[in-house]
């Protein structure tokens, strides 16, 4: 696979040249994926999907064209070449576009990207795995009238990079998806809950765990009220400071957001801003992460970014064209979903630095407040703004749960928050966004309504 990808990759920045580019790049990648669904406790679908496809940007007097193709046939990606040179003619110059970037030596060795059992998976095996995960789900669920959806989703593949100033790259990788969603019904009320693993490896996968943590997450969700407005402390769990963060802080801290005055860390770099507690790093090279890789979306090699040093900003994430821009060192953070989309900026591994305790040591220390297991709201990015609905959550007191609330909201601005962080718990989770433990931020308002 490495060679037909940077082979075609490599035809089609010599082709954009003859074309009359000044400068060229091809991003090549090909994927296999296999999902398997249940809905209502039965296995609803299963199907495989293969997806290859070249995105070419091409660069003529500071104006830039991008195309894509869903082939790597030569003949295809040759078209789509034409596509992106006829687009740079139409496009607008760009006063602060610089240059693609240049090759800067080796890559770094990034281990247990690829899992030759997540590869190799049988249809069996998935069904094996998402029936041990529901039948787990059902353990618990046999008191009460229920249903369940459930997932698993693997991927495989191979991703290319070459451009015209000496920048050749290719990595392979797997990842993998286990889900389980239960709907549980009562005479009173109906509610719902969900539980998921994200791993590179399939033996990282416990479906078992994820199956009696949804049921239980479910069962807990029952009996939900709504409380009084005041202001009290929140104890952020780690998939809701996933959100929070790993979503809130690590979109603010996106050079081009900072550049537009989109973001509310502007002009912040170097201060502090958040609570000693509270570090957080951007790790690409860290073994067996799902967002983990040896070079960016342009190619430029990944490493290990300080972020915030407790409270303190140490760094923004750039790409080659925020950080000539700044004239910065770029930090390798150029992100690419697929080959249709030029490359944006996004972190890798966004990891919030633990520190001790379990999630209800830490509501055993503060007392009072909300648990707030999941939300799925960010905050506005320019004003840091944050009215997150508390998806699932717990009202708690004398170190307690009491009991599940709905129809309530978490009013904080993001600087308020940051800086509000007393506790950071050792409870390290890999959420979609974050690989973070719980926080407890000291004081938030909270409505309900």
């Amino acid at each position: 696979m490495r060679e037909e990808i940077l082979g075609i990759a490599e035809i089609a920045v010599r082709h954009a040249e003859r074309q009359g580019a000044e400068q060229a790049e091809a991003f090549v990648a090909s994927t296999r994926s296999f999902t398997i669904e249940v809905e209502n406790n039965s296995i609803k679908s299963a199907a495989e999907r293969c997806d290859s496809g070249c995105g070419i940007r091409c660069v003529i007097d500071s104006r830039i064209g991008f195309a894509y193709v869903t082939t790597i046939r030569e003949e295809d990606v040759r078209a789509a070449v034409e596509r992106a040179i006829s687009l740079a003619h139409v496009s607008v110059p760009d006063p602060d576009f610089g240059s693609l970037p240049s090759a800067s030596g080796g890559y770094p060795v990034v281990e247990r990207l690829y899992d030759r059992a997540m590869a190799n998976l049988s249809s069996e095996e998935a069904a094996d795995i998402v029936t041990r995960m529901v039948d787990a789900t059902k353990e618990s669920l046999s008191d009460y009238k229920y249903a369940i959806e459930a997932q698993m989703r693997t991927s495989r593949g191979g991703a290319g990079i070459v451009n015209s100033l000496g920048i050749e790259a290719y990595y392979e990788g797997t990842t993998g998806y286990i889900y389980s969603a239960p709907t549980i019904k009562t005479e009173d009320e109906q509610t719902s809950s969900s539980e998921y693993e994200l791993a590179r490896a399939l033996r990282e996968f416990d479906p078992e765990k994820v199956g009696r943590e949804a049921a239980a997450a479910v069962i807990a969700n029952l009996g939900g009220r709504r409380i009084e407005n005041d202001k009290m402390p929140v104890v952020f769990g780690p998939i809701a400071v996933g959100s929070v963060l790993g979503g809130g802080f690590g979109g603010a801290v996106n050079a081009e957001e900072v550049q537009f005055g989109r973001s509310y860390v502007a002009d912040a770099l170097g201060q502090q801003i958040a609570s000693e507690h509270l570090t957080i790093v951007d790790d690409a090279l860290s073994p067996g992460e799902v967002s983990s890789r040896p070079f960016d979306g342009e190619g430029v090699p990944s490493r290990r970014i300080m972020l915030l040093e407790q409270g303190v900003l140490k760094s923004l994430l750039h790409n080659s064209y925020t950080a000539q821009k700044d004239q910065v060192e770029n930090t390798a953070h150029a992100s690419r979903s697929s080959y249709s989309s030029p490359p944006r900026i996004a972190p890798s591994n966004l990891i919030v630095q633990p520190g001790r305790g379990g999630l209800m040591d830490l509501v055993e220390e503060v007392g009072r407040g909300i648990l707030c297991r999941d939300t799925g709201d960010r905050p506005n990015m320019t004003t840091g703004d944050l009215s997150a609905l508390v998806m699932e959550g717990y009202y708690f007191e004398n170190g307690e749960i009491r009991y599940p609330v709905k129809s309530t909201l978490i009013g904080i601005n993001m600087l308020d928050l940051l800086r509000r962080v007393i506790l950071v718990g050792g409870d390290v989770r890999r959420t979609s966004e974050a690989i973070t433990p719980s926080i407890v931020v000291e004081q938030a308002q909270i409505t309900s309504g």
